[in-house]
């Protein structure tokens, strides 16, 4: 099975046929009420005073009996076909399975957790310049997997987190002023139907990733440093169904070998008006409405030129392979495009310290096109030593033309033609070095380092705003995968322009901003199997 799928489960052969029942005969099997015409057991009083029939509390035992039999029946099928699963070690980014059909048909399940552990110098005290703690679980996922035969199936995952201190704006780490979860909800964020036709023509359709940049399209819990850029998503959107997943139809296939592999999608793109939190004030904030309807194309290529980094029907990427895909240099470009996606003129459509200034309001009818291209480097390298050298680097351009310097609606500049999704360009590096020494029985350690420089229409409320970010740190892969790991990470945030970090976008009371820099100190834990 492809990838996109996974390999075909053999593990059921070798179960002996009493411990194995097909799920067929365990789904069909008669329901013990059924059995016979007595409803449940009634009241041991009422046996002995005679009021039930002798004939009656007969034909219960033995379906007592009967249902115990079932119950046993059905809990050794289930255990032995999660066995079959779990007996897997060596099966590629699977969790257990159920294999069912005369075509190949599977169902698997996928669990993932990933927790975070903030320190930072800003975020508590009187005026937000005291250093602050701060802990969520960052990604909790299930993940499931069907493939009715070799071609046709479909996956949907759901994920939750507990805190909305991470993400929200720019910079990588931000504050909330209150206790409230507002990310504790479960979600949808995957949820699409597979149709694996051939090596050059693979779909998915539904709510799935944007293939335009390669670290959107890097596997969540695999990335090289402790979690991707804040800067490298689509915009649009405030959370990940929409500024990294959109409703669309995307192909993949490769060719020569799976060396040259392409995407293609078709997306909703932009859609209505959004609205996102602001903790630092408790104020919503919506975005003015899309001027028109329209499609949002991607069109991704890629070239591997040594080992091929992916197969036909993958998905994705990873941002480290732990030298298990050998000798690997991938070249990629990717472009998007969407028509009249923004209005040019917008204004808060209040007075200042009303809730409508939270509020747009179009002034002009003239609209921007939302256009973007990137380009992406990635090499990993396995020495004979044990050691495995990686190195990746990305650029990104997103252009709104220039409609910020109109589009002032507080709502627009944070999240649509601003912010850390909205108009920008800029690039990062990232390198890393797998040791060639064991630490326990499998682990691996990973020191990496990462640059990223960024100039963004409007951040923070401050336009044409430079940030930098580099950061030092190590992963630690206790079962020399990816399966369980530990990442502990420094990183400095720098800012061209000093901007006002403890209030966030403090646009009811203006003052100059007096921060430039803030430090971090990350620790990580991954679960995946």
């Amino acid at each position: 099975m492809r990838e996109m799928g996974r390999e075909r489960c053999t593990a059921l052969a070798a179960i002996p046929s009493f411990l194995s029942p097909s799920v067929s005969v365990v789904t069909k099997v008669t329901p013990p009420n059924d059995l016979g015409h007595c409803s449940p057991l009634p009241p041991l009083a009422m046996r002995d005073k005679g009021i039930v029939p002798a004939h009656c509390f007969s034909i219960f035992i033995r379906r007592r009996e009967m249902k115990k039999m079932y119950t046993v029946f059905a809990a050794t099928a289930f255990c032995s076909c999660l066995a079959a699963g779990l007996a897997l070690p060596d099966k590629a980014n699977a969790g257990p399975s159920i294999d069912f059909g005369d075509d190949g048909g599977y169902l698997q399940l996928d669990v993932k957790f990933q927790g975070m552990l903030d320190h930072t110098n800003f975020g508590s005290g009187a005026d937000g310049q005291a250093s602050r703690w701060d802990a969520d679980l960052r990604r909790a996922r299930l993940v499931f997997t069907g493939m009715f035969d070799d071609t046709w199936g479909a996956k949907f995952q759901t994920c939750a987190g507990t805190s909305a201190t991470r993400n929200f704006g720019g910079g990588g780490y931000e504050l909330s002023k209150n206790n409230s979860k507002t990310n504790s909800q479960i979600r949808l964020t995957d949820g699409y139907l597979i149709g694996m036709f051939n090596d050059q023509l693979n779909i998915k359709a539904g709510l799935t990733k944007i293939p335009l940049t390669r670290a959107n399209l890097d596997e969540c819990f695999a990335p090289l440093s402790h979690e991707r850029s804040s800067f490298v998503y689509s915009p649009y959107g405030t959370d990940a169904t929409k500024n990294s997943r959109d409703m669309g139809v995307v192909a993949t296939g490769a060719f020569i070998d799976n060396h040259l592999k392409y995407f293609a999608g078709i997306m909703e793109g932009r859609e209505g008006a959004a609205t996102f939190y602001n903790p630092f004030q408790d104020k919503t904030y919506t975005t003015s409405a899309e001027p028109s309807s329209n499609l949002e194309y991607v069109a991704r290529l890629h070239y591997s030129f040594l080992d091929p980094e992916t197969s036909a029907s993958a998905g994705g990427y990873k941002g480290t392979y732990l030298g298990k895909k050998g000798k690997v240099l991938t070249l990629g470009v990717a472009g998007a495009y969407e028509k009249d996606a923004a209005y040019k003129n917008t204004s808060p459509a209040g007075a200042m310290g009303t809730d409508n200034f939270f509020l747009p309001a179009i002034t002009g009818d003239e609209t921007v096109d939302y256009s973007a291209w990137t380009a992406d480097l990635f090499f990993e390298y396995p020495f004979a030593n044990g050691g495995v050298l990686t190195a990746t680097a990305l650029y990104l351009d997103v252009d709104f033309d220039d409609a910020y310097k109109t589009a002032r609606a507080p709502g627009d500049l944070g999240t649509i033609v601003g912010g850390a999704t909205g108009q920008r360009d800029g690039y990062y590096v990232k390198l890393g070095y797998v040791l060639p020494l064991t630490v326990g029985s499998k682990g691996k350690v990973q020191p990496f380092a990462r640059y990223e420089d960024w100039n963004v229409a409007n951040l923070l409320n401050v336009d044409d705003q430079g940030v930098q970010q580099w950061g030092l740190g190590a992963n630690y892969f206790v079962r020399g995968d990816d399966k369980i790991r530990f990442t502990l990470e420094y990183y400095r945030t720098e800012y061209d322009k000093p901007t006002n970090l403890a209030d966030y976008i403090d646009f009811l009371t203006p003052t100059v901003g007096t921060t430039t820099s803030y430090d971090t100190v990350a620790a990580m834990f991954m679960v995946s199997f």
